[in-house]
């Protein structure tokens, strides 16, 4: 049986370079967009034909993940890996006073209710891999414990309710044999992370797969960084 992956937020940055490394490891790549069109994911699949299958996504919108689900189904009869790596990082406020309200609802609706839907959507095609791997793509900015200096409310809001999803995921299917687990990328120099981030992409995403995929299930729940580091709640 192929081992499968799927990755959400897959056009571009840390999503894209997940498939890319996905299929050098042998994998089918199911990629979810939010916009499809992309001319490197393109590349990818002229020079992946076969293997790796492009599906429109909004991880925001039911109807969305409702019809993609579908799609996904109609291609793949298990997943053995799901990567929820779509996220936002809204930057336009300065302060509680300057907070745009609105912005903390479009965060907590794709970086942590998106990963609920998206992951209780495919559950089935889970259930049905070897793999049972279920993997957050975060941000040591969601945790409480290593916030020094606050700031970026819907970016740290929501991540740490993400890091709460992972780890109420990780009670509920661990009996089933499922690995749940919270992935801090670092800062990684893409269009969100910025030219001024310190880690280049591609060996940034390695150490993501290195985690994702090597982990034992007595880690489920975790939050871990770069180098297999244990990351405070």
């Amino acid at each position: 049986m192929a081992n499968i992956a799927n990755v959400t937020g897959a056009g571009r940055g840390i999503g894209l370079e997940l498939c890319r490394q996905l299929l050098e490891r042998g994998y089918t790549v199911v990629a979810c967009t939010r916009s499809p069109g992309s001319e490197e994911l393109d590349e990818l699949k002229r020079r992946n034909e076969g293997r790796i299958h492009e599906v429109s996504m909004d991880v925001a919108d039911d109807a969305s993940v409702a019809a993609a689900t579908e799609r996904i189904t109609a291609r793949v009869d298990h997943i053995d890996v799901l990567i929820n790596n779509a996220g936002v990082y809204p930057k336009d406020e300065n302060g509680l006073e300057g907070l745009d309200l609105r912005s903390l609802g479009v965060a907590f609706e794709v970086n942590a209710v998106g990963a609920l839907r998206v992951t209780r959507a495919l559950l089935p095609l889970l259930r049905k891999g070897d793999g049972k791997r279920v993997i957050q793509i975060t941000s040591l900015m969601g945790s409480i414990g290593d916030n020094t200096s606050g700031g970026s409310y819907a970016y740290r809001l929501s991540k740490a309710a993400m890091n709460m999803a992972n780890r109420n995921l990780a009670h509920e299917l661990g009996s089933e044999g499922f690995l749940c687990l919270a992935v801090h990328p670092g800062w990684v120099r893409t269009r969100m992370g910025g030219a001024g981030a310190p880690l280049d992409l591609a060996p940034a995403v390695e150490q993501v797969l290195q985690n994702a995929l090597s982990s034992g299930r007595r880690e489920t729940g975790g939050f871990k960084g770069p180098g297999g580091a244990t990351l405070p709640f």
